[in-house]
């Protein structure tokens, strides 16, 4: 019996280090929202601007993230890492028209869960 308690209180004890140890979370920083901008037909428009709210913050412009290789925007991200109410909002370059979609992003300890969102430019 003596046996029993020694060999469960050395494998309780040798457990517990995973337990309590550091959340193991990676170093990268993922986009809250990665946004796509078209037109009507379905084309990107690499020249538009894309402007996001985060849970009633003041508006902030989203970064642009190029295509290799060419000019203008393949995408935008919309904050970093950051769970959350999204209000995106994509004007044309002419500042004519525009598209607008509310998100929400979920996350856990480590990073926000990357919400996709592709915008349409009215014609």
């Amino acid at each position: 019996m003596h046996f029993l308690r020694l060999a469960v209180l050395l494998t309780a004890t040798s457990l517990l280090p995973a337990c309590f140890s550091p959340l193991d979370c990676t170093e990268e920083f993922r986009p809250s929202v990665q946004v796509k901008v078209v037109d009507s037909q379905g084309r990107p428009q690499p020249d538009a601007r894309v402007t996001y709210v985060q849970d009633d913050h003041p508006e902030q412009q989203a970064q642009c993230q190029p295509a290799i290789g060419a000019t203008g925007c393949e995408e935008w991200w919309a904050g970093l890492d950051e769970p959350g109410s999204f209000v995106i909002k994509a004007t044309s370059a002419d500042g004519t028209r525009t598209a607008e979609r509310r998100v929400t992003v979920g996350g856990d300890l480590c990073h926000a869960n990357t919400e996709q969102v592709r915008l349409t430019l009215p014609d």
